[in-house]
């Protein structure tokens, strides 16, 4: 497979971002390019009402138009179709994924470029993001801040919950705000006959989401590695709308839909290659169940009942939220992780045939 040549296509997607896209255009115009490396932006109006096309068109003229803004449209709703559509468009060895209240550090490009250049091992690529605000954050922003991707990526394998060090992130994965991809994955990806689990966010009514916990999964299928680096930074604003409890507690339990989809990929990563999915599967549901009785057994969570602390008792209800709906969904994530297991095995090279000697 031919490589693509040495550049970086920024992946820009939208729905009604008029009012966050000029200062996020204006810190990709403000990227500092020492080796005159070529690079784009890729936006994508994902059928906006509010000119959000024509805005980032007028804003990335005014800013003087240091790259080149290929614009798309594309008329059906949901992220998963806008971002395949700009995934199709990337021309350059390394793409960046950036959503329209992201804004990066003045570095970005440099920095993951150069580390992407020498360490060809890596296909996903990503460090710390900041919250920012209108206003006063919530008083409960800190503790679930991870939800809206922001704050330092954490080690949420080991237990500890510290933050990541730069390097290698082994089972754990990245997201997708400013994730720096090798764009070879993707060609890969679809010659393998890859199929996502996941149907993508639709606006506010599913906010089930998993895709980019998925790609840094199957990037690893393809003999990959996750990296993580703090010297990365971006800005991630924080529209008023997405603070409200009633949004926190839709955004913190939607992902109790996606793990068992994402338990698929780790199943086939790190589970055991020689036992069968329904063996493995349940396996997992055995972990899963251990595991919130171990948590509620244990004097903290009964102090958080006590003292209604919430977040203690919200990743209990998450914890059952995952196995109510592997039980209750078992047929379907059965297919999950079969589906996941046969895209495997396709990746894998066929053994040669032995060499046969024929006696004369």
């Amino acid at each position: 497979m031919p490589e693509n040549k040495l550049g970086l296509s920024f992946l820009l997607c939208t729905y009604n971002g008029a009012p966050r896209l000029a200062e996020t255009l204006a810190c990709l115009a403000a990227q500092e390019n020492p080796a005159g490396i070529a690079w784009e932006i890729i936006f994508v109006d994902n059928a906006s009402t509010d000119s959000s096309a024509q805005l980032a068109r007028e804003a990335w003229e005014a800013l003087g138009a240091p790259a080149p803004l290929r614009q798309l449209h594309e008329s059906r709703p949901g992220y998963k179709v806008a971002m395949q559509r700009a995934i199709d468009e990337v021309q350059y060895r390394y793409a960046c994924i950036v959503d329209d209240d992201n804004r990066l550090a003045p570095n970005y490009m440099r920095i993951g470029v150069e580390l992407l250049e020498a360490h060809p091992q890596i296909g996903i690529l990503g460090g710390p993001n900041t919250a920012t605000f209108e206003g006063e954050a919530p008083a409960w922003f800190a503790a679930f801040q991870h939800c809206y991707a922001s704050g330092p990526q954490l080690d949420r394998v080991g237990g500890a919950f510290a933050p990541l060090a730069d390097g290698a992130v082994g089972r754990n994965v990245l997201w997708g705000a400013g994730m720096l991809v090798r764009a070879d994955i993707w060609p890969r990806l679809r010659d393998g006959g890859f199929a996502s689990l996941f149907t993508g966010r639709q606006g506010e009514a599913n906010l089930t989401a998993g895709e980019d916990d998925e790609l840094c999964y199957a990037a690893q299928l393809l003999g990959y590695e996750v990296w993580y680096s703090s010297r990365l930074h971006l800005r991630h604003h924080m529209a008023p709308a997405r603070l409200t409890e009633d949004y926190r507690d839709r955004l913190f339990y939607a992902s109790a839909r996606a793990t068992p989809r994402l338990n698929a990929y780790r199943n086939a990563l790190w589970g055991r290659p020689d036992g069968s999915v329904p063996a493995n599967l349940l396996k997992d549901l055995g972990y899963a169940a251990w595991g919130v009785a171990k948590s509620v057994c244990r004097p903290a969570f009964v102090r958080a009942w006590l003292t209604n602390n919430r977040l203690p008792l919200m990743n209990q209800r998450h914890a059952l939220a995952v196995m109510r709906e592997m039980l209750w969904h078992f047929g379907q994530v059965r297919d999950y992780y079969e589906r996941v297991r046969r895209f495997q095995q396709r990746l894998r090279p066929t053994p040669a045939a032995p060499n046969r000697l024929t006696y004369v």
